[in-house]
């Protein structure tokens, strides 16, 4: 498996979905915490669903358990913790979850990308959960930032 992650901010639909159906991806795993807010405009769960199987023909979950908590995105985003006590409050978020045991990845296929808002990876969850689950199971065996 192929762990792939996209970031919804700063892309037009056409953008979007073009880098998705290049890279050929399997499935998209939506990690945000909001998955309907106004501002995700074209990623909002329910038109994401949709257009994931209308123009790519791939299916769309929404991974709550990839989601951060509210209180330390907001923590973070209000500069009240550093980026690092974030990081380390969301792996041991998603450890304590027990991602690996209830997460059927074998319904991802072999390259899902793993989608937030924030534009770069960098300083974004959804790099912390590939790398975390690059870690955890054999299968992955590469991660790509779109």
């Amino acid at each position: 498996m192929e762990i792939c992650s996209i970031g919804s901010s700063g892309n037009t639909a056409e953008r979007f979905f073009g880098v998705l159906k290049e890279h050929k991806v399997t499935s998209i795993i939506d990690t945000r915490l909001h998955a309907s807010s106004q501002l995700a405009g074209f990623t909002r769960k329910d038109s994401l669903a949709y257009f994931a199987q209308t123009i790519l023909g791939i299916p769309y979950f929404h991974e709550t358990l990839l989601a951060p908590e509210d209180k330390d995105l907001k923590a973070y985003r209000n500069k009240e913790i550093s980026w690092l006590e974030y990081e380390n409050r969301y792996l041991s978020l998603i450890s304590k979850r027990e991602v690996i045991k209830l997460i059927d990845f074998k319904a991802w296929g072999e390259k899902p990308v793993l989608l937030c808002s924030e534009n770069t990876a960098e300083n974004c969850h959804r790099r912390l959960a590939a790398e975390y689950l690059s870690q955890e199971l054999v299968s992955v065996s590469n991660i790509t930032h779109l």
